[in-house]
């Protein structure tokens, strides 16, 4: 009985450590899985903006992706700018905050969710140093905090940054 008792307890004692640095580290895995999710985002971008080359600059870009049920092909449209970079053009002038979802979604391809989190996509309106030329820039985010920027003049994707 007592022998029981002893194996009992250690077990429990092996259980509660493990979730206790289970979740400790829970916040770390998150963010490294997210980072991930910005690195696919990037080197997508990256690859459309090669095939932009490769195409000579036309204003839209034809990716050809195949379906993993019966691997036929699909061709997929995706507009950039004058950059080469994925945008989705201001209509009359005016920014529309879902641009960056369309921008999500020509790229990944994937509904916004981490992990049964939803991933959050803002617009941000940017101004030069001189306010003469003003730009936007997309923030995708979770409700942990945890978010990167996406800025379609250029390009480049920011890394996974955490609001404090």
């Amino acid at each position: 009985m007592a022998e029981n008792l002893i194996i009992l307890v250690m077990v429990g004692v092996f259980m509660a450590t493990f979730i206790y640095y289970f979740f400790k580290q829970e916040d770390h895995l998150s963010r490294i899985g997210f980072d991930s999710v910005a690195h696919t985002f990037s080197a997508r971008l990256n690859g459309i903006h090669a095939q932009w080359f490769m195409d000579k600059k036309p204003r839209w870009v034809i990716i050809k992706e195949s379906t993993v049920i019966n691997g036929e092909g699909e061709n997929k449209s995706i507009e950039v700018n004058a950059a080469g970079w994925v945008d989705v053009p201001a209509v009359n002038g005016i920014s529309n905050q879902n641009d960056c979802q369309i921008i999500w979604q020509q790229v990944l391809a994937i509904p916004m969710f981490y992990i049964k989190q939803p991933i959050s996509a803002v617009m941000v309106n940017v101004n030069t140093r001189n306010n003469k030329k003003k730009s936007h820039l997309c923030r995708y985010g979770l409700p942990s905090g945890e978010y990167f920027d996406y800025h379609p003049s250029n390009g480049k994707v920011s890394k996974v940054q955490v609001h404090q």
